[in-house]
């Protein structure tokens, strides 16, 4: 189960780190988050944008 992958301590700049406190919970949970929400926004950006640049180039040629 994904969600409880960050009770599995993990190696960040040679040191182990795993939350315990509350207030780690919530900076983990909330660094993925942010995470998360700018690779879906990414996501977004590149397909909006390739649909406007095909939009465009049907429009030039006759």
């Amino acid at each position: 189960m994904p969600i409880f992958a960050h009770h599995v301590a993990v190696e960040i700049l040679g040191r182990e780190f795993s939350p315990h406190t509350p207030l780690e919970h919530i900076c983990t949970f909330g660094g993925i988050a942010l995470i998360a929400a700018l690779a879906c926004y990414g996501g977004f950006a590149v397909c909006r944008d390739l649909a406007e640049r095909m939009r465009a180039r049907r429009q030039v040629r006759p």
